[in-house]
C-alpha cells in the first residue's frame, strides 16, 4: 500500500504522463499554424520538371530561378502577327527575355525602378501534353532533344489595364551537363498563333 505522499506523488506523475501524452497526440498550437507557402522547385533531371520550375518561378516572380531553366543559346520567337503588326521582334534572345521577364517580376514585386510601373497581378497557366523526340535544332543533330507544344493562359493585371494571352507555346529542351548530372534546359520556345 502506498502512503498519501506516495500517492500523491503517483498521481502527478500520471498526470503529467497524460498530459505530455495528450499534447504528442494532440499537437501543439505551434501545428496549428498555417505554414508560410514556399517555391517548390523541382530538380531539371526531368523533362516535366521544367515546364513545373517555369510555373513555379511565375508565382514567386523568381528571376534567378528562371535563368537556371534557360540554355545559353535560348531564344524566344514571338507570333508572326505580333512582329508584323505589334512591333516585336521576330525573337528574343535568352538576355533580352531575362531582362524583360525580369522586368515584369520586378513590377510584381514592387521593386521595379519606375515606381509608375507596377503589376497587380500575374498569373500562368500552361496545361499538360507529351513530349516527343527530335533528332536535330536550327539543323544541327541533337541527342535526347524534345518538344512539346501547350496551350497556355497569362494574365498581367496593371492599375490601368488587363494583357490577356491564351495561345500555344512549343517549348523545346535540350541536356545540359552540370556537376556530373544530366539536367533539361530550355533551347527554344515558339509562341504559336491559333484561331
Amino acid at each position: 500500500m502506498l502512503s498519501r505522499g506516495s500517492a500523491r506523488a503517483a498521481a502527478v506523475a500520471a498526470g503529467v504522463g497524460l498530459l505530455f501524452l495528450s499534447s504528442c497526440i494532440l499537437g501543439t498550437d505551434e501545428d496549428d499554424k498555417p505554414k508560410e507557402p514556399a517555391p517548390d522547385y523541382r530538380d531539371l533531371t526531368d523533362k516535366d520538371n521544367v515546364i513545373r520550375n517555369l510555373l513555379e518561378s511565375y508565382k514567386w516572380c523568381d528571376i534567378e530561378e528562371y535563368e537556371r531553366l534557360l540554355h545559353p543559346d535560348y531564344v524566344w520567337f514571338n507570333q508572326e502577327r505580333h512582329v508584323v503588326t505589334g512591333g516585336l521582334p521576330e525573337y528574343f534572345t535568352r538576355d533580352e527575355d531575362l531582362a524583360s521577364t525580369g522586368n515584369l517580376f520586378k513590377a510584381k514585386l514592387g521593386t521595379h525602378p519606375d515606381p509608375l510601373v507596377k503589376v497587380n497581378a500575374l498569373n500562368l497557366v500552361i496545361q499538360t501534353g507529351a513530349w516527343q523526340r527530335i533528332t536535330e535544332i536550327d539543323g544541327s543533330p541533337c541527342g535526347d532533344c524534345w518538344e512539346t507544344t501547350r496551350l497556355y493562359e497569362i494574365a498581367v493585371v496593371s492599375p490601368t489595364t488587363t494583357l490577356y494571352a491564351n495561345d500555344y507555346v512549343k517549348f523545346v529542351v535540350v541536356p545540359v551537363v552540370e556537376g556530373g548530372n544530366t539536367l533539361y534546359k530550355l533551347r527554344r520556345a515558339d509562341d504559336i498563333h491559333t484561331d
